[in-house]
C-alpha cells in the first residue's frame, strides 16, 4: 500500500497515524464554466459558509425530533382521514330547524294505538332491559339516562307498555312533576316524560312522585341525559343507564317492517345494499343509533324498490353526521350556558384534533370553552369543574371513542390514551356547521386556532392547522384575513410553518385551491422576508403550482432574494420538493445553480445538494408514493435507490458540494453521518452502491477511505468491523479515469 491507497485500519488494534484528508479543489467541475461553484478560499466571511444538518423550521423552540414528528403527523393525519376529512361541498346542506319548536303540545295523551303496535315489533330490547322492568315493577318509577338518540324512548315506552298492557301515555316536557296530584295519574296507566328546562326533580321531589304513582298503581319512566360528571350515575335508587341496543339488530327490526309487504328478494337487496363500501363511505359514522337506524332502513326500502337512486341513496346518506352537528349546536334558552358550551367545545376539540391524546384534547377543549364562554358573556370570568366532570360521559356526549395510541416526546414514542369521533363524516360536518352557520362562533375558535400554534407539540399544533385549512374552502377571505396573514407574517418561525401547513391543505381543495396557489405566489414573488419565508414552506410540499418548473423558479427566487437572506430556508423547501417530485426537474435545477456564475446561485445549489443528503425520508412533509417504504432512509440515496438512472447525476451534486471549500464542511459531516449510521439500516446496501460514484479520482477515494478510518477510530462511536470492509471495499473497488 502507498499514500495513493491507504490501508484499512486494523480491526480491535489501536489506530495509526492516518492520512491527511485531501481538501477541496480551487477548481471549477468541467461540465460548468470557470467561476461557477467555488471562487475564494479561507478568506470567504462565515457569513457564507454553507450550513450543515437540515434545518429545522421550528428552531430551538421545540424539544429534539419535533420538525420530523410534525411532518409524519401532517401525512398521517390527512392518509388516516383521506376525503373524508376535506369537507366535500355536499357535506354541509341547509338546515331549517335550528330554534326551538314553538307548537303546543297535549299536556298529557296516550301513546296511538299504531304506534304502539310500531314499537312491538321494532323493538329490540337493550342490555339490562329485564333490570330495568324489574325496578319499574317493584319501584313503580323509574330514571333512565343516557344520550339523546340512544333508544331511550323507546326503551321507556316498551317497559311501560309491558307492565300495563298498552295504557301509556306521553307527558309534555313542561309538565311540572312537583304539582301533580291523583287527579292527574290514572290508575293502572304508565307515563314517559322527558324533563324540560325544569329538569328532574330533587330527591325528595321523586319520592313524592313514587308515592303518588303507587297509590294509583301506575308506573312512570323519566329520561335525562347525564352530565359530564356523570353525577347522576352515582344519583339515588331510582337512576339506572340505558345502553343502546345492539345497531345491526335494530336495523334488522326496522328493515324487517319497512319490507314487511315485499318479496324477500328486495329484503336482502337492501341487508346488501346496508353493506355497500360507498354507502357506508357516505354513511361516515360508525353505528348508528337507534333513531338513525329506523331512518336508514327507510332509505334502504326505498332503493330497494327503485324509489330511490343510488346516487341518492348516497346523497341522504351524507345527511346523517350533517343532521348530528345540527343538533348538537342547535339554538335555544339553554344552549349557552356554561355547560351546554362546554360540551360545544369539547365537541369541536375532537373534530379539530382527531387522533390526538386525551388529555391533549381534553386540556385544549377547556381553553375552547373559556373562548366561547368570554365571548357570550365579555364580564364573565369562567372557571373549571374540578370533580363534577368525567371522561367517559363526555365521551359519550360527543360520540366519541378512545383507544390506545402513541405520541412522540422528543425522539421517542410513548403510549397514550387518544379520541377521535365515531365515524369520519363527523369532523367535517361539525367544522362545516360552525362555518357555514354559526358565525359568531368564528371568533373564539380562530382565537383559540392561533392559541393552539404556540402549543410545541406537533400532535396539537399540525391537527389544529389542518382542520384551519379545511375551513379555508368555506371563506377563504376571512380565515386568510383574521388567521393565516397575521401568522404568515410573524417574526416567529413556528408561526409561519403553521400558516404555510394551513394553505397547503386549502390548496388541495378544488373551491379555493386556485387562490391559495395564486397567494403563495404572490408572496413569493412580492411578499416581504416572512411573507416569503411562508411561500416557499408551502412550495416545498409540492402542490403549490401548476408545474414543477414554476415551483422551482419561484423557489430560486426566495432562495437567491435579498443577497441570500432566505438561502438555508429555500433550500431546505428545494429537498422536500425533490422528495415530493423525485425526477430529474429538480436535480437539474439544482445543477443550473451550481453552475450560475452569480454567488448567490452558487450557494443555494450547493445548500440544497446539502440538505438533500441530509434530509430523512421520514421527515418530507409530502413525499412520493416511491418512497413510501424506505422509511428513515437519508433522502438522496432513497432517490438513487427509486429512481437509478438518477444516481450518477445526484451523486455528482454531492461531489461538487465536496469539492467546494465553503460546503466541504457540511457535506462531509452528512457523508460521515451516512457511514456513522449505517450499520444494520436497510439503506446500508444503497451506501456502498453510491459511495463509488463520489469517485472521480485518487483524490476522491483517498478523501473517503480516510474518513472511514478515522471513523472507525472514534472513541465514542466506532465503526464496527463489518461496516469498515464493506465500505472500504465499496470505495477501494470504485474505478477511475
Amino acid at each position: 500500500m502507498n499514500a495513493q491507497n491507504p490501508a484499512p485500519p486494523p480491526g480491535g488494534a489501536k489506530a495509526q497515524p492516518q492520512p491527511k484528508q485531501p481538501q477541496p479543489q480551487q477548481k471549477a467541475e468541467p461540465d460548468r464554466p470557470a467561476g461557477g461553484a467555488d471562487s475564494s478560499g479561507a478568506s470567504e466571511e462565515r457569513a457564507d459558509v454553507i450550513g450543515g444538518s437540515a434545518a429545522n423550521p421550528l428552531g430551538d423552540e421545540a424539544l429534539p425530533g419535533a420538525a420530523a414528528a410534525a411532518s409524519r403527523i401532517y401525512r398521517s393525519t390527512l392518509s388516516q382521514h383521506g376525503s373524508g376529512t376535506l369537507i366535500s361541498s355536499e357535506t354541509v346542506g341547509t338546515m331549517n330547524f335550528y330554534g326551538r319548536q314553538t307548537a303546543e303540545r297535549l299536556l298529557a295523551g296516550p301513546l296511538p294505538e299504531d304506534e304502539l303496535r310500531r314499537l312491538r315489533r321494532v323493538f329490540q330490547e337493550p342490555a339490562d332491559y329485564g333490570g330495568h322492568r324489574e325496578q319499574l315493577r317493584a319501584g313503580r318509577l323509574l330514571v333512565l339516562y343516557g344520550q339523546p338518540g340512544t333508544g331511550r324512548a323507546y326503551t321507556a315506552l316498551s317497559l311501560l307498555d309491558d307492565l300495563t298492557r298498552g295504557q301509556v301515555s306521553r307527558l309534555d316536557p313542561r309538565t311540572d312533576l312537583d304539582r301533580l296530584d291523583d287527579e292527574q295519574i290514572h290508575g293502572g296507566h304508565g307515563y314517559a316524560l322527558e324533563p324540560g328546562a325544569a329538569g328532574l326533580p330533587d330527591e325528595t321531589g321523586l319520592d313524592r312522585l313514587c308515592e303518588l304513582l303507587g297509590r294509583k298503581e301506575a308506573y312512570a319512566v323519566l329520561l335525562a341525559t347525564p352530565e359530564a360528571g356523570d353525577v347522576l350515575s352515582r344519583g339515588g335508587r331510582y337512576h339506572r343507564a340505558h345502553a343502546p341496543a345492539a345497531p345491526a339488530a335494530v336495523l334488522e327490526g326496522h328493515l324487517g317492517l319497512e319490507l314487511a309487504a315485499s318479496e324477500p328478494e328486495l329484503y336482502e337487496r337492501a341487508r346488501a345494499t346496508a353493506l355497500d363500501p360507498d354507502v357506508l363511505e357516505a354513511r361516515g359514522l360508525d353505528e348508528l343509533r337507534p333513531a338513525e337506524a329506523a331512518r336508514f332502513a327507510e332509505l334502504l326500502a326505498r332503493h330497494s324498490r327503485d324509489e330511490l337512486t343510488h346516487d341518492g341513496l348516497l346523497t341522504e346518506c351524507r345527511k346523517f353526521a350533517t343532521r348530528q352537528a345540527a343538533e348538537w349546536f342547535a339554538g335555544g334558552v339553554r344552549s349557552e350556558t356554561p355547560e351546554r358550551l362546554r360540551d360545544a367545545a369539547y365537541r369541536i376539540a375532537v373534530a379539530v384534533l382527531q387522533g390526538a391524546s386525551l388529555s391533549a384534547v381534553a386540556e385544549a377543549a377547556e381553553e375552547l370553552a373559556w373562548e366561547l364562554a368570554v365571548t357570550v358573556d365579555p364580564e364573565a370570568t369562567p372557571g373549571r369543574p374540578l370533580f363534577s366532570d368525567g371522561v367517559d360521559a363526555r365521551l359519550a356526549s360527543a360520540r366519541a371513542v378512545a383507544a390506545l395510541g402513541t405520541e412522540e416526546v422528543g425522539t421517542e414514542e410513548v403510549q397514550v390514551r387518544t379520541v377521535r369521533f365515531g365515524g369520519e363524516a363527523l369532523a367535517p360536518a361539525v367544522l362545516g356547521h360552525l362555518w357555514e352557520h354559526r358565525h359568531n362562533a368564528r371568533g373564539p375558535v380562530l382565537r383559540w386556532l392561533a392559541g393552539l400554534c404556540e402549543d410545541t407539540r406537533p400532535q396539537v399544533w399540525v391537527r389544529a392547522a389542518v382542520a384551519a385549512g379545511q375551513l379555508c374552502r368555506f371563506d377563504l377571505s376571512h380565515t386568510v384575513h383574521e388567521l393565516v396573514g397575521p401568522m404568515a407574517q410573524s417574526e416567529r418561525a413556528p408561526r409561519r410553518l403553521f400558516a404555510a401547513t394551513v394553505l397547503d391543505v386549502a390548496a388541495r381543495t378544488p373551491e379555493v385551491g386556485s387562490a391559495v396557489r395564486a397567494l403563495a405566489g404572490s408572496w413569493a414573488l412580492h411578499g416581504d422576508e416572512q411573507l416569503r419565508w411562508t411561500a416557499g414552506a408551502v412550495l416545498g410540499r409540492g402542490r403549490a403550482t401548476d408545474t414543477v418548473r414554476e415551483s422551482l423558479d419561484l423557489l430560486g427566487g426566495i432562495g437567491v432574494w435579498n443577497e441570500g437572506a432566505l438561502r438555508s430556508a429555500a433550500a431546505v423547501q428545494v429537498a422536500h420538493f425533490a422528495g415530493a417530485h423525485p425526477e430529474a426537474p429538480a436535480l437539474r435545477r439544482i445543477r443550473a445553480w451550481l453552475s450560475d456564475e452569480r454567488r448567490t446561485h452558487q450557494d443555494l445549489g450547493l445548500q440544497s445538494t446539502v440538505y438533500l443528503a441530509g434530509v430523512s425520508v421520514v421527515d418530507l412533509w409530502s413525499r412520493h408514493e416511491d418512497l413510501e417504504a424506505h422509511g428513515d432512509w437519508p433522502l438522496m440515496l432513497a432517490l438513487a435507490d427509486v429512481r437509478p438512472a438518477l444516481a450518477a447525476e445526484l451523486a455528482g451534486l454531492l461531489w461538487t458540494a465536496l469539492q467546494t471549500s465553503r460546503s466541504y464542511e457540511a457535506a462531509v459531516e452528512t457523508v460521515s453521518d451516512w457511514l456513522r449510521d449505517s450499520a444494520d439500516q436497510p439503506w446500508a446496501g444503497a451506501l456502498e452502491r453510491f459511495l463509488p460514484l463520489l469517485v472521480h479520482g485518487h483524490d476522491d477515494r483517498n478523501r473517503l477511505l480516510g474518513l472511514i478510518k478515522e471513523l472507525t477510530e472514534d472513541p465514542d462511536q466506532p465503526l464496527n468491523d463489518q461496516q469498515v470492509r464493506r465500505l472500504w471495499g465499496a470505495v477501494q473497488g470504485a474505478s477511475t479515469p
